[in-house]
């Protein structure tokens, strides 16, 4: 997970005489269905949101939100925002938070990146918790990592990885390109590759859940648009489908 790597497919383009196409643009507005069980809980975005100033360079702005509705809210209600600002070719985090509302789980963490010392400071508003986590280089925060993953190339068998980092670990990331083929999301079908995360040492639900799990199903276009996200854990069975894109 490597700025180099990107510049590569850039140049290996420019000498084909092709334009490198990026995998999203700002503008972008991705509408999931949050299935559970067998009843719609709520939705979520992904946004490709304006570019940012930082330090004289412009920089990515992504955001994703989650919200039950009303039925889920009496069972466990959700209102969680994540944001993240990276470099602009996706190589490295710059600054994320995320405000969290599950259940009586309330949590505003910001995280800072010190890329001179290789270290991300994290800030709890909340709960008081502040910690310095040590880095590696061009690591990534769990959101800005998933549209670097989506600027990469797929083919079965391969993997992707890289440093990432919610800033209190820092662990190596692995993702496993296992199958491709065509699926039927909301009565549309795609083209897709499906993708399963290594989720060791994720928290949450998942570390609770023996067997946890998640695929991930992404188009097999250029764009590599996740279409369908499934997730099993020991409260049931999550499901996030693609409802409109912009």
């Amino acid at each position: 997970m490597t700025a180099p790597f990107l510049h590569g497919i850039a140049r290996a383009a420019e000498r084909l005489g092709q334009p490198a196409k990026p995998a999203f643009d700002v503008g972008e507005k991705l509408t999931y269905s949050l299935g559970w069980q067998f009843i719609v809980a709520g939705h979520a975005t992904l946004e490709v949101l304006p570019d940012e100033d930082w330090e004289d360079r412009e920089a990515r702005s992504f955001q994703m939100t989650a919200k039950t509705n009303k039925t889920a809210d009496a069972l466990f209600k959700v209102r969680d925002t994540l944001s993240s600002l990276a470099e602009y070719d996706v190589s490295r985090s710059l600054g994320y938070s995320k405000i969290q509302r599950e259940g009586k789980t309330e949590r505003d963490v910001s995280v800072e990146f010190d890329w001179e010392n290789l270290n991300a400071h994290y800030y709890e508003a909340l709960g008081g918790d502040q910690r310095v986590t040590p880095i590696l280089e061009n690591t990534l925060d769990p959101l800005s990592a998933f549209y670097f993953i989506r600027n990469q190339t797929f083919d079965v068998g391969s993997v992707i990885e890289g440093p990432m980092t919610d800033g209190k670990r820092c662990k190596i990331a692995k993702i496993e390109v296992v199958e491709r083929k065509t699926i039927k999301v909301n009565g549309k079908k795609h083209d897709a590759f499906k993708l399963i995360p290594d989720i060791q040492d994720v928290g949450g639900v998942f570390e609770k859940s023996k067997d946890a799990k998640i695929e991930i199903w992404c188009t097999a276009d250029h764009r590599h648009i996740p279409v369908l996200m499934k997730s099993k854990v020991f409260v049931g069975s999550f499901k996030a489908e693609l409802e409109t894109e912009i």
